[in-house]
């Protein structure tokens, strides 16, 4: 009897499994990146909304405390607020340092850059509709 010493695959056998390989890759890899993107869109709608919420009750808990007085001092007027890498600044109307620092302790800064697109960062702008009324409006902008 003649023995054989066979320790390892032949080049035909590693060439097959490469090829089967290949071919999963092929099938697999563009349904992942469809939905690694959707779930990518899906995060950034959820901090947006976020972002809103905790900006209307911190708008809310503003006005509830009389010695801050409002939010935004004018009817109809205008405050962005636009966060980046190294924190967050309130630009418009609203010059009332308190109003900054309450919505700097109510919003998580990792939360605020897109996962989308990592240059862009939320942008909120809040509208004073009326003396009880205000429109937030959230979005990612660089």
């Amino acid at each position: 009897m003649k023995k054989t010493n066979n320790k390892g695959f032949s080049l035909i056998e590693l060439i097959i499994v490469i090829a089967i390989m290949a071919v999963l890759v092929a099938i697999i890899a563009p349904n992942l990146t469809k939905y690694l993107g959707k779930s990518k869109e899906n995060t950034d709608s959820k901090n947006k909304d976020e972002i809103a919420s905790t900006l209307k009750t911190c708008i809310t808990d503003f006005e509830m405390d009389e010695s801050h007085g409002k939010f935004i001092a004018t009817s109809g007027g205008t405050a962005t607020i636009t966060w980046s890498a190294t924190g967050s600044a309130v630009s418009g109307t609203s010059n009332d340092s308190d109003a900054k620092k309450a919505v700097d302790a109510e919003i998580d800064a990792s939360k605020t850059k897109s996962k989308t697109d990592s240059s862009k960062y939320a942008k909120a702008t809040i509208k004073r509709e009326s003396n009880d009324t205000y429109s937030i409006t959230v979005a990612f902008s660089s």
